[in-house]
């Protein structure tokens, strides 16, 4: 066996780790760092689409490995030098937050995607709804061609179909709404039209996943995260074998999943255990349960009758979703969800029946100003007709609605007029810049509005000033530092590879005297448990 840690030794997100075993070689995750793209990029200021890979490759923000990369993103003048040349059979995704699988758009579209049928299902969504980049082309591919009079240069074709990624589901079976939707195009009116000028999808049909890649055997197993479908895994080896935490918690709805997990890879007595450490270093008095934000975000609500309650989080947070619901359920209110939402809301649901959010009776679809709508969004809402909202029917009626609404979604309110409302901040704190400068802008929305705001004030006069954070609504999607330490203890693995973490550190000290071994392997080198 031998591992190479791409990236994710010191940083969270970004993690890319290279295992093989005999003829098998695979990569657990592939996202985005977003600590060191900062240092670059911001949302106006991107990699060139233009020059594929060549402004990534040059700034160091991907591995310099041959094999890996789709050659359509390669310029004519790009003469990239390798530091590794690796055989990889697939993509093991943990979950599909972008810090895990925000790069796959730039791998070879011949390899396969390892992942649950609910992650994959919330990366194509993702990529139908959003503007994503070449980078974020995580389901299927747009085919580029070097540019005829320019050769630097690489340009989309128009004329030729997206490629669809083979996928194959590493949770059990693959639903034949899920399968349908996997193959769909973002634009439906492709399937009925002979024109070229809607691309259409070509698509392999999703399979299970086999029980080994090339002799390398397998498991995956759910565990409890802040996103749906996320997956743990354990590898044999030569060497014993090797467990992939992704990012998980304990006291989440579902953090018997994770127990399960923890209980199950601790009777094959692993070789290697590589896990995250998210909250060390951030770690508060209070380890917050989904359950003390539904009472605290519950008592605010029922204290604000007649109001209009705005509930900032992350729509793929299904959890806080639920949560919401059922206050809206509760205070007899209905949550207004943007259509992008309730599409990956519908595309989860294909993946798993259970979870069909949209068929909730106090759920409904703010109807937002669309200009051009696209393909997937009117089709969409022509189904979904029923569940529009629109901005007057708030206006005349604030009192009776829990808008999930965010920063980004600040000027849609203007069509609402939401003054004197509430807001309850449901997110997770703002760590960097770019994100306390956001918070920043949100609260000048929020003083504009005269909105009464809970979860988080602005202490200072201008931007310089910072967020403080309080009132106990918002549970970390990671594992706290004494679930951490009970996870290690439980499943008692000889060597011990920390990744997604600010410090390391913590390990050594926190394992002093235990017949485990950190081993703390730097970016770009091979791990070694000599």
């Amino acid at each position: 066996m031998r591992l190479l840690l791409l990236e994710g030794a010191q940083s969270i997100g970004g993690t890319k780790i290279y295992l093989e075993e005999g003829r098998a070689g695979i990569l657990l995750d592939f996202g985005i760092n977003y600590g060191r793209w900062g240092l670059y990029f911001e949302e106006y200021l991107k990699p060139r689409p233009g020059r594929g890979l060549y402004d990534l490759w040059a700034l160091g923000l991907i591995p310099k490995v041959e094999g890996l990369y789709r050659c359509d993103l390669m310029p004519h003048d790009f003469a990239p030098s390798f530091e590794h040349t690796l055989d990889i059979h697939g993509v093991f995704i943990s979950h599909a937050h972008l810090d895990h699988c925000g790069l796959v758009g730039l791998i070879r579209e011949d390899c396969p995607i390892y992942a649950s049928a609910v992650g994959a299902a919330i990366m194509k969504a993702m990529q139908d709804s959003g503007k994503m980049d070449f980078y974020g082309e995580l389901a299927y591919c747009n085919p580029r061609a070097t540019k005829p009079d320019d050769a630097r240069a690489v340009e989309s074709q128009s004329h030729l179909p997206y490629r669809g990624r083979p996928l194959r589901s590493v949770l059990g079976g693959t639903p034949e709404a899920f399968r349908q939707f996997w193959q769909t195009p973002p634009n439906p009116k492709a399937l009925s039209t002979p024109s070229s000028r809607v691309k259409k999808l070509e698509a392999p049909c999703p399979e299970p996943a086999p029980e080994h890649i090339e002799g390398l055997r397998f498991r995956a197993f759910p565990v409890d995260h802040s996103i749906p479908g996320a997956v743990a895994y354990l590898f044999h080896t030569g060497e014993g074998p090797v467990v992939y935490t992704g990012d998980l918690r304990l006291h989440g709805r579902h953090g018997d999943q994770t127990r399960r997990f923890a209980e199950t890879v601790a009777k094959e007595k692993p070789y290697l255990l590589i896990v995250e450490g998210t909250r060390l270093g951030r770690e508060t008095s209070e380890n917050i349960t989904e359950e003390h934000v539904r009472q605290n975000a519950l008592k605010i609500v029922k204290n604000s009758s007649g109001k209009l309650v705005i509930a900032d989080f992350g729509p793929r947070h299904i959890e806080r979703l639920e949560t919401f619901l059922a206050i809206a359920k509760e205070t007899q209110r209905q949550l207004l969800v943007f259509t992008k939402d309730a599409y990956l809301l519908e595309a989860i649901t294909c993946a798993d029946p259970t979870l069909n959010l949209l068929g909730h009776p106090n759920v409904g679809i703010f109807d937002e100003l669309r200009l051009s709508p696209r393909g997937w969004e009117e089709a969409f809402r022509e189904r979904y007709k029923n569940l529009l909202v629109r901005a007057e029917d708030v206006r005349a009626d604030p009192g009776r609605y829990i808008l999930a609404f965010s920063f980004y979604d600040m000027n849609d309110l203007l069509d609402i007029h939401p003054y004197g409302g509430v807001y309850i901040y449901s997110s997770s704190e703002a760590y960097g810049e770019d994100l306390r400068v956001d918070l920043w802008r949100l609260w000048n929305w929020l003083k504009f509005y005269k909105m009464s705001v809970h979860g988080f004030c602005w202490k200072g006069a201008d931007e310089r000033g910072t967020p403080q954070f309080s009132g106990g609504l918002h549970a970390s999607g990671h594992i706290s530092e004494t679930d951490l330490l009970w996870l290690i203890k439980e499943i008692r693995p000889r060597y011990l590879l920390p990744v997604h973490t600010e410090h390391r550190e913590w390990f050594v000290r926190a394992l002093s005297g235990e017949p485990i071994k950190v081993v703390l392997t730097p970016d770009g080198e091979w791990f070694s448990g000599a």
